[in-house]
């Protein structure tokens, strides 16, 4: 029985979303049901046939599971790309063969984050323990060390067939008794093919309530008109058709734009310190920066204040200069008062006087 593993490797979720798109995709309830339908029909080896760029990590880990629990034999056959996730779904076939003119990739797991530096290095273990988790698919296939793999994750190594097979991730180049020599595919920019998540989640919000789909998470096909093209959904037909899901989400917009703003000026005035009110109320109701952004103005305005109350410090302090070694003061009490009056004024100037 043959499964397609083609296009970006997606959750169970969005498999409707591509279906109704027209774009190829692969989820894993997508393949299990291939599975299940072959074990119902007492099917002993399965195909897996590959041509994919990747995607979710995780979903291709629940594919490459299910593939690795079959009972029979399960041949892989990469005929364009497996790259990133996809690469990791091929290391399950118990026979793996590799198009002369394919590619196959390996590389580092990614993500997007944001927060302070804990959040970061919280981030930063994840993907390091993602990319273990990816290296016991390859380990358990080629036989290479975690050094080795990781050596070549950390450079994004993309191998032509030959250079699969000669690392251990394949067993054989498709046709090669047949070809004396194979010209390789130029190693291309790999390019996802996810669609972007605001598209996703746009269609979700927009179609949430449309009777033209009869199941949003269902297998079936989403509903055609009568030329047998699918329902377009523009701006304009949603306002139309439904022009109180319009109302609803244009209202959501303002009250999140709103929150966000409450909370954005509720930072700022978490970080105002004395003496940098025109700064906080310029970003408060005129610039609108962030209050990190605000945090910043705020240091190098202070700074700026240190530097010159060191400047005017310097200047005041250059007619000591003038002053005979040895020589003594007519009133040395008077002259020690101006001289703790400078050093109180200079401190009050930096905002480091903490004196009565």
């Amino acid at each position: 029985m043959k499964i397609e593993i083609k296009g970006p490797i997606i959750n169970d979720g969005d498999q409707w979303i591509y279906d109704w798109f027209g774009r190829p995709a692969t989820s894993p309830s997508k393949v299990s049901n291939i599975i299940e339908n072959a074990k119902r029909n007492n099917v002993k080896e399965l195909t897996v046939v590959i041509n994919s760029n990747g995607g979710y990590v995780f979903s291709a880990s629940e594919i490459y599971t299910e593939l690795k629990k079959f009972s029979g034999n399960v041949k892989v056959e990469i005929v364009g790309m497996a790259a990133s996730a996809a690469s990791v779904i091929a290391m399950a076939g118990t026979y793996i063969e590799m198009s002369p003119t394919a590619q196959l990739m390996i590389h580092n797991a990614t993500t997007g984050a944001q927060g302070d530096y804990r959040d970061m290095d919280h981030t930063s273990d994840f993907l390091k323990k993602v990319n273990q988790s990816i290296m016991t698919a390859y380990t358990a296939k080629t036989g290479k060390t975690v050094d080795e793999l990781k050596a070549m994750m950390d450079v994004e190594t993309f191998m032509t067939a030959q250079e699969a097979k000669e690392a251990g991730f394949i067993d054989a180049v498709m046709f090669e008794n047949e070809l004396a020599a194979v010209a390789n595919a130029s190693q291309e920019e790999s390019v996802s093919g996810l669609l972007p998540q605001e598209v996703i989640d746009k269609m979700r919000e927009q179609l949430a309530n449309d009777n033209s789909i009869a199941a949003v998470n269902s297998t079936t096909t989403p509903t055609k008109n009568e030329k047998g093209a699918k329902k377009k959904m523009d701006i304009e037909t949603l306002k139309n058709e439904h022009p109180e899901l319009v109302n609803q989400l244009v209202e959501e917009a303002v009250t999140n734009a709103v929150t966000a703003e409450r909370k954005r000026i509720q930072d700022i005035e978490n970080i105002a310190v004395a003496g940098a009110e025109e700064i906080v109320n310029k970003a408060k109701f005129e610039t609108g920066i962030s209050a990190s952004d605000t945090a910043m103005e705020i240091l190098k305005n202070d700074k700026t204040k240190r530097v010159n109350g060191l400047q005017n410090l310097q200047k005041d302090a250059d007619p000591l200069n003038d002053v005979e070694p040895g020589a003594l003061p007519q009133n040395a009490e008077s002259k020690e008062q101006k001289v703790n009056n400078l050093v109180e004024s200079t401190l009050k100037n930096l905002g480091m006087w903490g004196g009565n």
